[in-house]
């Protein structure tokens, strides 16, 4: 028995050749539709990273804002809660003054006045801690901010528009008017009397 071995003809090669090259272009097609498939993932990963960042950052921002306002918020309130007790105590002062202000000449030495301008220095002392302080409105532009006209009247020694008399002290908290100045403001000086009347 002899087993015959056929050697391929020219035809069966024209045949494999074709054939055999065929599956390394699949695998080059496949390779190239494989990265195309990744590249574009990636780029849909990272839009959605960027997205989630920038929603991360705006989150980071608005809250940044929050903390800010809470925070301006609560000094706001903590200023309302002690200018409502100080304003209950300017009126003591405002009578410590007007009291010291009307001694009489021949008890101005007493020990009893001493001790009531002493009392306004202390309590005086105390708003000072506070930050306190008041309006300087004696011969000064009036200004509606921080002060309230109660009385015009004409002037010859001050301008028109400036603050003649204050009537009651005005101040300060922490540069917030806690309480205007009430004056008595200078309409100028009167017109001059030309001799004639109606």
């Amino acid at each position: 028995m002899t087993d015959t071995m056929e050697t391929p003809g020219p035809g069966d090669m024209e045949d494999q050749g074709p054939g055999a090259q065929q599956p390394e272009e699949d695998v080059e097609g496949a390779s190239a539709q494989v990265g195309n498939d990744l590249l574009a993932q990636v780029e849909d990963l990272q839009a959605q990273v960027d997205e989630y960042l920038d929603k991360y950052r705006r989150t980071l921002a608005e809250f940044s804002n929050y903390r800010k306002r809470q925070d301006r918020e609560r000094q706001q309130q903590a200023w309302r809660i002690q200018a409502d007790v100080i304003r209950t105590l300017l009126p003591a002062l405002d009578d410590f003054r007007l009291a010291l202000e009307h001694v009489p000449d021949r008890d101005a030495d007493s020990p009893w006045v001493q001790g009531i301008a002493l009392i306004e220095q202390k309590l005086f002392g105390v708003l000072q801690q506070f930050d306190v302080t008041p309006i300087e409105a004696q011969g000064e532009p009036f200004d509606p901010n921080v002060h309230e006209a109660m009385l015009q009247e004409h002037s010859d020694e001050y301008p028109e528009g400036a603050v003649m008399e204050e009537i009651r002290k005005g101040y300060l908290m922490n540069g917030q008017v806690l309480r205007p100045t009430v004056v008595k403001v200078s309409q100028g000086a009167p017109e001059p009397d030309d001799g004639f009347e109606d």
